[in-house]
């Protein structure tokens, strides 16, 4: 199966970022992948490929810039064991690749009902109703909008999220755009 990923081009971005964002490119362990910005680019390796291709595993290369001056793009490369790590499967409806997270949240059908019938303060009435308080739901420490929740039956449920990611493999080059 080829994986052709298509990018509308002259919508948002630097032109060149547009233009590669178009390819055909597959996951190989050991080579390199390049995360395209908007007009960016970002150095990662491939550590990890599932058995049918459908989904891999990046991190982050170690980058060290040795070009003279602003506008010199030139670094030196080298692996990162402890390099940003992101998981990418390929989305055959979208056409691309994109990262995937898991969070824990309320379950939305339930959030959209109780947010139709009590607007906003909908959440401390759902919790009332079940004798919980927002601590008693909390998955590790609070951090607003962000919070990650309990899983717990009926109330929250485990989604996967799905975040395009435009990308080429075969090459890793970190690049900064110098008009920024």
């Amino acid at each position: 199966m080829i994986k052709k990923q298509s990018r509308k081009v002259g919508v948002a971005g630097g032109f060149i970022n547009q233009m590669m964002g178009n390819n055909s490119s597959t996951p190989v362990v050991g080579e390199g992948a390049t995360i395209l910005s908007y007009s960016d680019r970002s150095a990662y390796q491939v550590v990890e490929v599932s058995d049918d291709g459908m989904s891999c595993v990046i991190q982050e290369m170690n980058t060290k810039f040795v070009g003279k001056s602003y506008g010199d793009e030139r670094y030196e490369y080298s692996d990162n064991p402890e390099g940003y790590t992101m998981t990418l499967e390929w989305n055959a409806k979208k056409s691309c690749w994109g990262e995937v997270t898991y969070s824990v949240d309320i379950v939305k059908s339930l959030a959209k009902k109780y947010y139709k019938e009590y607007g906003y303060g909908w959440m401390e009435i759902l919790l009332a109703e079940r004798f919980l308080t927002y601590d008693d739901i909390v998955e590790g420490e609070k951090m607003g909008v962000l919070t990650n929740f309990k899983l717990i039956d009926g109330l929250t449920k485990r989604y996967k999220n799905f975040s395009k990611t435009s990308i080429i493999f075969g090459v890793a080059e970190q690049y900064r755009d110098p008009s920024f």
